[in-house]
């Protein structure tokens, strides 16, 4: 299964290269996709310093991929939100990323239903000690 996440990881990481982005841009993006975030919790989720997710921001805000704004109920945490823009760019790379490897779509069907009710057994077990936020299993 690890060979199969980074032959995606580094699809994902030539997109990211062709839009002049790291992978730090890139986690940030998809984790804006559910609205916005407090640029604290995204340092949290992204297991980095404050003023990292800050020079990350600022990347984002020049090519015109999120924004910052005052968070509606503290106007004293700022939070970063994507733009329309923004919101395309992390599409495309939820896209890339989450896309089944060539070797998985050939499967026969059987095959791939069989595994994706393995993978959401595991994902769902209560021990699984997921380490990563949840993503729906296509």
């Amino acid at each position: 299964m690890m060979a199969l996440f980074f032959s995606r990881r580094d699809e994902f990481f030539r997109e990211l290269a062709a839009l002049d982005l790291t992978p730090p841009h890139g986690h940030a993006l998809m984790s804006l996709q559910q609205g916005p975030v407090r640029m604290r919790e995204l340092a949290d989720a992204m297991a980095c310093d404050a003023s990292y997710v800050t020079a990350v921001a600022d990347r984002l805000e020049e090519l015109g991929l999120a924004e910052r704004r005052n968070d509606a109920d503290d106007r004293r945490v700022r939070e970063l939100v994507l733009t329309p823009k923004g919101v395309r760019v992390a599409r495309r790379l939820d896209a890339v990323f989450t896309s089944p490897p060539e070797v998985l779509r050939a499967l026969p069907a059987a095959d791939q239903a069989h595994l994706l009710r393995i993978m959401r057994e595991l994902v769902d077990a209560p021990d699984s000690n997921v380490w990563m936020p949840t993503r729906s299993l296509r």
